[in-house]
């Protein structure tokens, strides 16, 4: 990752052009649910359908990476920072920018300072947030009193530094326990995992401090979901379901793009796929071999049999997709960015809601909403 770029130097909202296939919007509309996503170059999208048409929102946020997601708030990590916005939805529908529209509207409510930890996966814990630090190789604990407070890290680190030893990006809980986490090598020297070969990836029992699996190719997003172990195996564009004993595993699918974010909701796993980085160009990884034109977007695949079942397919806007969650019951969401950009301003107490437009603003200088073009095949 190159250095965090300030809020003020994000380009204006990209035209986001795509196509959605098969039951992709059918499905969101039956579940009642959104999903939100991580994007690179600079934006969060949300996700959602009405009456079987398709419902897309953006906010800009700077290089956004892990994220997490409760019912009423969603933390963006950046590189040295997590911002924590909070679903303001008794001003959702009020939203002068587009009155009516929204049934959940989330507003910036607290910054942690980090530090350059380039958090990956994340989760709420109460008011605090769990993540995998990944530039210190460890999992720990953000709660505003210390940059982070380190919680577990691999048993074959030997320092925490701010050296991106193994590149260590995806863990999974049981409850409270942080149950299996993976990372792209066991490499204990600086940057060390860009040496080792890509499939030398590893995922971790954590419980048992044992390495599970040493050949994995890049992979991302361990979740536990009904008790069963799902993981992507990046590099291939496969999404794998792990035996929890053995560690054997089961190709689910194979997608058209990195395999890079995972969640679950009513049988259904949502999965994130991405484009080749311009900085893998020389050497891609082997999906990025076997594709001349890997594709950046998000699939639905039925949890059981996985047979994908649609699929949103960005075409412009949008090169990569870190992370995605759901937020069922919310069919519309937006965002607001941490500059206010789109020129208002919401103050929201116990007693009272309002939204105000930003003195001195002229309208001209305002961010408009994003332009999004999404046909369906």
């Amino acid at each position: 990752m190159g250095a965090e770029q300030s809020p003020s130097a994000v380009a204006p909202k990209p035209v986001i052009e795509g196509v959605t296939r098969g039951d992709f919007v059918a499905i969101l509309d039956r579940l009642g649910a959104s999903l939100v996503l991580t994007t690179r170059p600079n934006l969060v999208v949300f996700l959602g359908a009405i009456d079987g048409q398709l419902t897309l929102s953006t906010a800009l946020i700077a290089q956004p990476v892990g994220l997490a997601a409760d019912h009423g708030h969603i933390a963006v990590a950046t590189a040295r920072t997590i911002i924590v916005f909070g679903n303001a939805s008794r001003l959702a529908a009020q939203y002068p920018g587009r009155r009516h529209h929204y049934d959940a509207f989330f507003v910036p409510r607290v910054i942690y300072f980090t530090g350059d930890c380039a958090m990956h996966d994340m989760v709420f814990s109460g008011r605090a947030i769990i993540g995998a630090n990944t530039k210190f190789s460890c999992v720990c604990r953000v709660d505003g009193d210390l940059s982070f407070t380190p919680l577990w890290r691999p048993s074959f680190i030997s320092q925490l530094r701010q050296e991106d030893r193994c590149h260590l990006n995806g863990f999974a809980a049981e409850g409270d326990e942080v149950r299996y986490v993976t990372a792209l090598s066991a490499t204990d020297t600086e940057a060390g995992w860009r040496e080792a070969p890509d499939s030398g990836g590893i995922l971790i029992d954590v419980r048992y401090d044992r390495i599970m699996r040493s050949d994995l190719c890049m992979p991302h997003s361990p979740r536990l979901v009904d008790d069963r172990l799902y993981l992507l195996n990046g590099g291939e564009g496969e999404v794998l379901r792990i035996d929890r004993d053995t560690g054997a595993s089961e190709v689910m699918a194979r997608l058209p793009g990195f395999t890079h974010g995972l969640c679950a909701h009513q049988g259904i796993l949502f999965v994130g796929v991405s484009q080749n980085r311009v900085s893998r160009k020389e050497n891609p990884p082997p999906i990025g071999r076997r594709i001349s034109s890997p594709v950046a977007g998000i699939a639905a695949i039925d949890q059981q049999s996985g047979r994908i079942l649609g699929a949103l397919e960005f075409t412009a806007g949008v090169t990569e997709v870190y992370d995605v969650k759901v937020f069922p019951g919310i069919r519309r969401a937006g965002m607001q960015d941490i500059l206010a950009s789109d020129g208002y301003v919401s103050v929201e107490t116990p007693d009272s809601v309002f939204w105000t437009r930003r003195p001195g603003d002229d309208p001209q200088h305002l961010i408009p909403e994003t332009q999004a073009i999404i046909k369906s095949i």
